[in-house]
């Protein structure tokens, strides 16, 4: 008896229950159940329209209006969002152009409430309409009280942006910012407001309780997906050296003196990261209260064991992004940071590194498939060095983009099972080189390299190698594959004579097919919209598949001779 797709991915050995996709036809039928993470256990709303977290066989991931969702993208640098101009505009083009699923902009508090207890929501509803009109998903960050250690950028552009309300920073009396002793010296932008004043925490509590009721009553199309609250607490805040200094440095504020008094903390860094907890605690639970949204805090470099202390103290806290990931190489900042609870999340790639771009072909496959992640966003900074304007970065990522964005339902379901392959490239980089000026890696010298070594990692189902050199074999059920020339790629066995090739460009040879069909498209959900017949040509007995560019293949097949009056 034939076996449906549905059917296979439900009961595909070693798959620990398939989970329901929200309103997908193939959950429908499956009838499978909802397994929600830990931070997302009360009551979901109704109608699927709410983004969440869940797992799909034991791997995080995103949900958005009822179906499987891979958060691929990049947020936009705050000057350039903050002008909602052209710049602004080509910047959501560019990504949708670049196939991203989603995009992250900087709401600062100052443009929401424009006086004490005056919210006008007209700044963000202007961002959530450029997404929902590209088709894209929308992160919001809500900069409020600590950007960075910062209140406001610099003074003197209409573009600078300012975070926090004027009302609160012209009533130091009644609004607490933070101290510090000795000789340091706040960020040019600082210093920030209190986390352990209670008149600030309640305006910013009611600011994000309003947030949360906009959202619920007018974000009727599910666009915005997740929040970040404020932005890399502590870590920017001073000048000065690091760890010994930011171990020893505290706020010397009256509520800061107080609360120190009164409890058994390690050193300076332990107090201050536990009362932005305690701060970020308030705030998730005032949110989720109102509106569940998916809820995150961003981490800067911080040492790894800072990043419990959020998790433990905030049950609706559901992870803390990691900066600073420019390249899959391991051990890096989003390897070190999976603690307790925390789910992958490479929230910000900074572009004006140069690994990041020069990894930009492989940093998405990196964080879904390498670190089983909900996804990855670049940060775009200011020209030159975006991808946006940059011709041959723009290039790169969209066409890393293409086949995770057009294959995102066939991905999630079989992440964690043994019907998945996806593999990414692994590069050292020669320690002599250079950069344009756009901030692309180029040799120092004529006739030089880039990269003095290469090495492919190769997820198979629940296992992974590293493999030296530029091919590799596996197997795939009854299929026997070899992969080569290609710097990532992911193929999903969805059924057991149907399966998926996302790739942005490669050789993959196929053996095991008797009767076969090929056909180029993308899947919308989990339903397959066939474009054209992809071309294939033989070598003995592999039929072989040559990628020039991004593309999605779905191969229909019959395995053995007695199949051959089915037709595929």
């Amino acid at each position: 008896m034939k076996t449906t797709r549905r059917e296979f991915l439900r009961t595909a050995a070693g798959v620990a229950g398939c989970l329901a996709l929200g309103g997908s036809e193939l959950s429908r039928e499956a009838g499978a159940t909802n397994e929600l993470l830990p931070s997302a256990a009360v009551p979901h709303e109704a109608g699927g329209k709410v983004a969440r977290i869940l797992t799909i066989h034991g791997v995080p991931t995103l949900e958005a209006n009822g179906a499987p969702f891979l958060l691929i993208g990049a947020q936009c640098d705050i000057w350039r969002s903050t002008r909602q101009d052209e710049k602004t505009v080509a910047f959501f083009d560019g990504y949708q152009k670049m196939n991203a699923t989603a995009v992250s902009v900087g709401i600062p508090w100052s443009k929401i409430e424009t006086a004490e207890g005056h919210y006008d929501f007209r700044f963000l509803d202007w961002f959530i309409e450029q997404a929902r009109k590209r088709s894209l998903k929308l992160i919001v960050n809500l900069f409020n009280s600590n950007v960075c250690g910062k209140i406001r950028e610099a003074a003197g552009s209409p573009f600078d942006p300012g975070y926090t309300p004027l009302y609160i920073l012209a009533a130091p009396e009644d609004y607490q910012r933070m101290v510090l002793p000795g000789p340091w010296k706040y960020d040019w932008g600082g210093p920030p407001m209190c986390p352990n004043d209670p008149r600030t925490l309640e305006r910013e509590r009611r600011l994000c309780v309003k947030v949360a009721k906009h959202l619920k009553q007018t974000d009727t199309h599910g666009s915005v997906i997740m929040l970040q609250i404020d932005n890399e607490f502590y870590y920017s805040q001073w000048v000065g050296d690091r760890p010994r200094d930011e171990k020893a440095v505290r706020c010397r504020c009256r509520f800061c003196d107080e609360k120190w008094k009164g409890g058994a903390w390690k050193d300076g860094e332990d107090f201050m990261f536990r009362s932005f907890a305690d701060y970020v605690r308030v705030l998730t639970d005032a949110i989720t209260a109102v509106h569940r949204l998916p809820l995150y805090i961003n981490s800067p470099w911080w040492p790894p064991h800072v990043i419990p202390i959020f998790l433990d103290r905030c049950p609706n806290l559901a992870l803390v992004g990691i900066d600073g990931v420019f390249a899959p190489n391991e051990p890096n900042m989003l390897s070190r940071s999976q603690l307790g609870r925390n789910l992958p999340f490479a929230a910000e790639n900074p572009t004006e590194n140069p690994q990041t771009r020069y990894n930009l072909d492989v940093l998405p496959y990196y964080s879904l498939i390498g670190q089983q992640g909900i996804g990855n966003l670049l940060w775009e900074c200011g020209p030159p060095q975006t991808v946006v304007e940059d011709p041959q970065a723009r290039q790169r990522y969209g066409a890393a983009l293409y086949p995770i964005r057009w294959a995102q339902t066939p991905i999630a379901q079989t992440r964690g099972t043994e019907n998945l392959v996806g593999w990414y490239v692994i590069r050292d980089i020669a320690p002599d080189v250079t950069t344009d000026i756009f901030g692309n890696f180029v040799p120092a010298k004529k006739d030089a390299t880039i990269v003095l070594k290469n090495w492919l990692f190769v997820r198979e189902g629940t296992h992974s190698r590293m493999v030296e050199a530029d091919r590799f074999a596996v197997t795939l059920g009854d299929l026997r594959i070899n992969v080569s020339d290609s710097a990532a790629g992911i193929i999903a066995r969805i059924a057991p004579t149907e399966v998926v090739l996302a790739i942005p460009k490669g050789r993959v040879a196929v053996e095991g097919l008797r009767r076969f069909r090929a056909t180029e498209g993308r899947f919308e959900r989990d339903r397959w919209r066939s474009e054209h017949e992809c071309a294939v040509r033989t070598e003995g007995q592999a039929t072989v598949f040559e990628i020039h560019e991004p593309k999605v293949i779905l191969l229909r097949y019959s395995r053995v001779a007695s199949d051959s009056s089915q037709r595929p």
